[in-house]
């Protein structure tokens, strides 16, 4: 009996110790699961002020910061984020546009800019990236009109006039093309892109004299060119004295 008795002894403490392991496992895992939920909590609310922020920090501001760095998706991913909080700023829907232009996707990025002209007819950067989109699609005079648009917003849009030039160069229009780079260089000296155009345009024209003024004047105001543009026209008529 005392040999049976210690026996149910040991048996009954090793259950009790099974217990009290079992016990203090599930105690652990409830812990665990506790801290895991506290964890989860913690970063979810980390991810929205790091949201709320972003929102703070002016979207518009961001996406354009993000595309000066290349970062193009996550412009739109920042662009998107903002317009679905809120869908009817139009200067959003048009940065959306124009990040969606730079990550390739201009189809997509036509509709963003539709609904900012809709939203703010007067959105006069809407237009003009409409224009230039249309332009890579090859679509110059329907980028003309937009050009024309954003020109009666703002009649002293140096580069609306630029792009128009640059479209009808494209249309072999060069006479027009030469006549809207130079208003282009009235309203501001230092456009670097109608210089760019113009020159280009009057090498078109073999009109290389005047090409070479052009970069005179540009040179005079500090104004950079594209050196294969400059090399071009050096190999066909070297500069004058």
């Amino acid at each position: 009996m005392p040999g049976k008795i210690k026996a149910l002894w040991y048996f009954c403490m090793v259950v009790v110790v099974a217990g009290f392991l079992m016990l203090a496992f599930k105690g652990e895992m409830k812990k665990a699961q506790e801290q895991s939920d506290v964890e989860f909590q913690a970063a979810s609310e980390n991810q929205k002020k790091i949201e709320e922020k972003t929102v703070q920090i002016d979207p518009i501001k961001l996406v354009r910061e993000l595309n000066a760095l290349g970062k193009y998706q996550e412009a739109v991913d920042v662009a998107r984020k903002a317009g679905e909080r809120n869908p009817d700023h139009a200067q959003i829907q048009t940065w959306w546009g124009i990040s969606l232009v730079k990550s390739g996707k201009r189809e997509e990025a036509i509709q963003h800019f539709i609904l900012a002209a809709k939203k703010d007819p007067t959105d006069e950067k809407a237009h003009l990236y409409w224009g230039l989109t249309l332009a890579m699609d090859k679509k110059f005079k329907k980028a003309i009109g937009h050009y024309r648009t954003v020109l009666e917003i703002n009649p002293e849009h140096s580069n609306a006039y630029a792009y128009w030039g640059a479209s009808l160069s494209a249309m072999d229009k060069l006479e027009d093309a030469v006549s809207k780079l130079e208003e282009s260089l009235v309203l501001n000296r230092f456009n670097s892109q109608a210089y760019a155009i113009l020159i280009d345009v009057l090498f078109k024209q073999r009109k290389y004299e005047r090409a070479w003024k052009m970069v005179k004047n540009a040179r005079s105001d500090n104004v950079s060119l594209p050196q294969d543009s400059i090399e071009r026209l050096s190999k066909v008529f070297p500069e004058p004295a």
